[in-house]
């Protein structure tokens, strides 16, 4: 009897070490190939922040400053949510049209130009919106903004300088 316990102790320790070698060969060693991995968290609620946003808070606006400027912060937010509703409409209807089978340019190239045309009026209120803060900067805050602007696209993975190397490739998704 003794030697029975002994043995089933012995292969049940055996198990649990596999069992625990799987998981450390699973997690460390061999890890799950891109294509199999969990998809990224969801956004935080009320989405990225717009460029506005990013620009006013490297800022550090003073108290009475970002008082000033509610209005333009709230007008900005709500054409931005408006935008984006209408270009994931857009959007949909775009990915319907790709389902139909033969594709139709016809179709297709007027929803593409409208996608277009949003973006650019979307980075004009940006635009409009930034020139409004400017008003409200003093003389070192308008230098920090017009540093951070430039910075932010130079930095841009779609930016790419006259003459320059051609963008390295995207990776894969």
């Amino acid at each position: 009897m003794p030697r029975l316990i002994t043995v089933a102790l012995a292969l049940s320790l055996l198990l649990n070490g596999v069992f625990v070698a799987g998981f450390v060969f699973r997690g460390w060693i061999a890890p799950l190939s891109f294509e199999q991995r969990m998809p990224p968290p969801p956004p935080p609620p009320g989405g990225r922040p717009s460029a506005l946003e990013t620009v006013a808070g490297d800022l550090n606006l003073a108290p009475g400053q970002r008082q000033a400027l509610r209005g333009v912060f709230e007008q900005h937010s709500q054409m931005r949510r408006d935008r984006s509703r209408e270009m994931q409409q857009l959007r949909e209807q775009i990915v319907a049209e790709y389902r139909r089978i033969p594709l139709d340019q016809s179709r297709l190239g007027p929803l593409i130009d409208k996608l277009g045309d949003l973006r650019a009026d979307q980075q004009k209120e940006t635009v409009r919106a930034l020139a409004q803060l400017e008003e409200k900067l003093d003389p070192e805050q308008r230098v920090k903004m017009h540093q951070i602007l430039v910075d932010r696209l130079l930095s841009s993975p779609w930016y790419r300088p006259p003459g320059g190397p051609p963008p390295p490739p995207r990776p894969p998704q």
